[in-house]
């Protein structure tokens, strides 16, 4: 497979990053509150609701790169990747709703109903979110333009944050369905404004597509493609355990679940600046620099969480540190994941922007699910009963809870890039 370098500006860098605006709109609904509507909307035990998302986020995980290998194979006069997202946007939207709909059911058939909605859903966010991000790794293979890419799929990622943490709680326990509506409507308009402006480069007509083993052995040997998803493994994890704690902290602990939706909206609010800051910031210390520096930065706050005493206001601002330090890891992997695929090639002589991406969804995915599952095992486990007043002991168990797991993923994140670093010295 040959390719030309890419003719994308800056203002085409921006129109594909609005693609991540959309997937976003999906995904921060499904990372901040799907959870919480389950167990206090729906009325499902922690630990059932928890296993819905684990057994999801491994099933989106698994198909992953099976998709990205189908894309990989695609041969249209649009491209390999730029079809997915006109096929697969209005199924994506329609599977959203559904994901918030109660069907009048009751038991194990309403456990198993929301886990088919939850299946159906991941199916389709893969057959589009996949191909997305693989175009990364196609429309440029200028290292700034990489990272400019990722800059903005990071900020409109986060401005979709801010959207969902907004609106949803203002909806009412009773407007998730409709919240799901709008923002499908919103998301389903997107994506074809991505696929008008974006290009592939042209294939050459004789290039045959790689065959699934031949993608599997050149992963397998791409060692530059696994020290960096054992970092997001790691951050994954312990990201989606802190996200998770908040609404429940601030409506037990606190005592004010109002001002734990508005938590969730100023994070995201704090990574509209904190994006760019990490952009602007690799310029002078690199895409692993961040890396670490992010990593601190979490660390940091997470400290301030655990040891210091505070309210609301306060509370919000170490979660602002401890989230601006989570995107600050999000944005170097995704900027540094191309250069993996680039890696492969050369090593390999094999191609497979496609499935190195299916791949990293997997991880990163079945990661989340992991996260999910550990924190409503967790929460089970320290005594919580929803819509009452928790005993002391539940209370430093759930902070425990919030606190203990990110810390441990960042340090793991840290001493992984500082062996990365030592390695490339050598």
């Amino acid at each position: 497979m040959t390719r030309k370098p890419s003719e994308i500006g800056l203002g085409g860098a921006a129109v594909y990053g609005l693609g991540d605006f959309a997937c976003n709109l999906y995904w921060q609904s499904l990372s901040l509150f799907l959870l919480f509507y389950y167990t206090e909307v729906v009325g499902l035990e922690p630990a059932t609701a928890g296993l819905i998302y684990l057994i999801a986020s491994v099933w989106d995980g698994l198909i992953d790169p099976l998709i990205g290998a189908a894309a990989d194979k695609t041969r249209t006069r649009f491209g390999a990747y730029r079809p997915y997202l006109l096929v697969g946007g209005p199924l994506l939207g329609l599977s959203f709703c559904l994901l918030y709909y109660r069907p009048p059911l009751e038991g194990t058939m309403l456990t198993l109903c929301l886990l088919a909605t939850h299946l159906v859903f991941r199916t389709f966010y893969a057959l589009v979110n996949v191909p997305y991000a693989a175009l990364s790794g196609r429309i440029t293979s200028d290292p700034d333009r990489r990272a400019q890419l990722s800059g903005f799929r990071m900020f409109f990622g986060a401005l979709a944050a801010v959207l969902v943490s907004l609106i949803t709680p203002a909806a009412g326990s009773g407007g998730y369905l409709l919240t799901a509506a709008g923002f499908a409507a919103v998301a389903t308009c997107v994506f074809p404004l991505v696929f008008m402006v974006t290009r592939e480069p042209p294939v050459q007509a004789t290039s045959r597509p790689p065959a699934l083993r031949t993608l599997i052995r050149s992963l397998a040997r791409n060692s530059a493609f696994w020290r960096l998803n054992l970092g997001a493994l790691a951050f994954a994890i312990s990201g989606t355990v802190l996200t998770k704690s908040v609404l429940y902290y601030f409506k037990y602990q606190l005592h004010d679940d109002r001002r734990g939706a508005v938590a969730l909206a100023v994070m995201g609010m704090a990574g509209l600046a904190a994006i760019p800051a990490w952009t602007l910031l690799s310029r002078r210390i690199g895409r692993r620099g961040v890396w670490i520096a992010a990593s601190a930065l979490g660390l940091m706050g997470l400290a301030a969480l655990r040891f210091v005493t505070a309210g609301p206001s306060l509370t919000t601002a170490f979660l602002i540190a401890i989230n601006s330090g989570f995107l600050g890891l999000f944005f170097a992997f995704w900027s540094l994941l191309p250069d993996t695929v680039d890696y492969g090639e050369q090593t390999t002589q094999v191609r497979a922007d496609g499935f190195v991406f299916g791949v990293a969804g997997m991880i990163s995915k079945i990661a989340m699910g992991l996260g999910a599952g550990l924190f409503g095992w967790g929460l089970g486990r320290t005594g919580y009963q929803p819509n009452v007043t928790q005993s002391p002991d539940t209370l430093a168990a759930m902070k425990t809870l919030m606190t203990g797991p990110p810390a441990l993923g960042l340090c793991l994140c840290a001493a992984l890039m500082l062996w990365d670093l030592s390695a490339r010295r050598r």
